[in-house]
C-alpha cells in the first residue's frame, strides 16, 4: 500500500470512529505530508513539527471529499501557515546580556510582589521596588515580549496579537535594536537618531539642518550618528 493509500485509509478509519487513537494513527500516516510541508513552507524547520501536526489535525476535520480535492492536497494547503510561523520563529530577537540580567531581576520582583501582596504589581510599584525608572521597566517589557516566541506564536494562531509598539502589529529585530539604542542614548544623540532615521515619527533631516538645530558642527553630528550605527551593527551581530 502506497503512502497516499495509507493516508486515505487512516482518514476513513478516523472519519468512521473519531477518537484520539484514530487521530494519532492518522497523524502517523500523514508524516510524509507533514515532512513535505515543513520543507516547502518552513525551510525544513523541525521545531515547527508540533504546529504542523495541529494544522493537519484541523485540516482533517475540515476536509470534504465531495469537493473532489485529494486529501493530501487539502492537507498541504492547510500547512501553508508554516511559512508565516517560521518567519516569526526565526525573527525572534536575542536580547543583550545586560538586558537578560535585568529581565531576570524583573521576573523575580514580579513574583516576589505577587507572593507578598497576592496580586500583580503595577509598573510604578515594580519600578520602586527595583529602584529603576518606570520608563526603563517598560523598555524591558518590550524585550520580554520579543524573547517569548512560543507565546507570540500561540497568540498569532489564536487570531492576532497585541501590538508591541503603537501602530505596529509586529516588531522586527531592527526596530527593537533601534528602540534599545534610542533608550540608552543621551538626549542629543536621541535627537540625532530620530532626525537621521525618522524614528518616533520624526522627519528625516539633512546633517546640516540637524547640526543647526542642535547648535553643533555637521562633523560632530556625523560622528555621533556613525557611533550609533556601529553600535546597531554590533548588537545585531551579537544577537545572531
Amino acid at each position: 500500500m502506497g503512502q497516499e493509500d495509507k493516508l486515505n485509509a487512516a482518514y476513513e478509519t478516523w472519519h468512521q470512529q473519531p477518537s484520539p487513537d484514530t487521530m494519532a494513527d492518522l497523524l502517523d500516516a500523514a508524516k510524509p505530508v507533514i515532512s513535505s510541508g515543513l520543507t516547502s513552507f518552513a525551510g525544513g524547520n523541525q521545531s515547527l513539527n508540533a504546529q504542523a501536526k495541529r494544522l493537519v489535525a484541523r485540516g482533517v476535520e475540515s476536509y470534504d471529499p465531495s469537493r473532489g480535492t485529494k486529501l493530501r492536497s487539502h492537507l498541504m494547503n492547510q500547512l501553508q501557515p508554516l511559512q508565516r510561523l517560521n518567519q516569526q520563529r526565526t525573527n525572534v530577537v536575542r536580547v543583550p546580556e545586560r538586558v537578560q540580567t535585568d529581565l531576570y531581576h524583573l521576573r523575580q520582583a514580579e513574583q516576589a510582589y505577587k507572593d507578598e501582596y497576592g496580586r500583580e504589581a503595577a509598573d510604578s510599584e515594580l519600578a520602586e521596588q527595583m529602584g529603576v525608572p518606570v520608563s526603563r521597566l517598560r523598555h524591558l517589557r518590550k524585550f520580554m515580549l520579543q524573547s517569548m516566541p512560543e507565546s507570540s506564536l500561540h497568540a498569532t494562531e489564536g487570531g492576532g496579537s497585541e501590538p508591541l509598539y503603537p501602530g505596529v502589529a509586529q516588531v522586527g529585530p531592527e526596530e527593537v535594536w533601534m528602540e534599545f539604542i534610542h533608550h540608552d542614548s543621551s538626549p542629543t544623540d536621541q535627537k540625532i537618531l530620530e532626525w537621521k532615521t525618522g524614528y518616533n515619527g520624526k522627519p528625516i533631516l539633512p546633517t546640516q539642518e540637524i547640526a543647526k538645530r542642535l547648535g553643533m558642527s555637521p562633523s560632530a553630528v556625523s560622528q555621533r550618528a556613525s557611533r550609533m550605527a556601529k553600535r546597531m551593527a554590533q548588537l545585531q551581530e551579537a544577537g545572531g
